[in-house]
């Protein structure tokens, strides 16, 4: 985190008041806050490595506008021939209340003891979605699943999904479990 030193000091006349007698003031300007940890520096390996397309890679989700101003997000999918999904991680400072919180979301059932949560999208329980959320040091990130349209599934969302949220966990930051 960066922080900015502000010098407040006094000027004009002098005085003879009390006021005059009083040494300049400094104040620290609140530090200003840390982005939320970005998904885009995974390794091309260990993208790879987990059965993603490298060269699909993206941190937009339409267009070349950010999500938002408090989300990082990166996606790939996975490779052709067959390419059947989009992989999204997303990674913010808010935690996994604000999460379950979000109405776009349910479903929720933790995957395992580390602290792992399996969720799917609530807009429309027939689509292929499905993701797995970790809350860690700063914030929390989590891997969502979302089928291409026109596409049939090749596999289970949920179980493609903790695969590789498994093989590029080591890769996030550190859980706050």
């Amino acid at each position: 985190m960066a922080g900015v030193m502000v010098l407040v000091a006094g000027c004009g006349e002098s005085t003879t008041d009390a006021r005059a007698a009083e040494p300049p003031t400094s104040a620290i300007a609140a530090p200003i806050a840390a982005e939320p940890w970005d998904p885009c520096t995974i390794p091309d390996s260990a993208v790879e490595a987990a059965g993603l397309d490298v060269g699909s890679k993206t941190s937009t989700l339409v267009g070349d506008r950010p999500i938002s101003t408090d989300w990082m997000i990166c996606s790939w999918r996975n490779p052709d021939p067959g390419s059947w999904y989009f992989l999204g991680v997303f990674s913010s400072d808010h935690d996994l209340a604000y999460l379950k919180g979000n109405d776009q979301f349910g479903e929720f059932a933790e995957v395992d003891n580390a602290g792992a949560v399996q969720f799917r999208r609530t807009a429309n329980y027939d689509e292929v979605s499905c993701g797995v959320a970790y809350e860690v040091v700063g914030g929390i990130v989590y891997f969502i699943l979302d089928g291409r349209a026109s596409r049939e599934p090749q596999g289970d969302p949920c179980v493609e999904v903790e695969r590789v949220g498994r093989a590029l966990r080591p890769l996030l930051p550190p859980s706050s479990r």
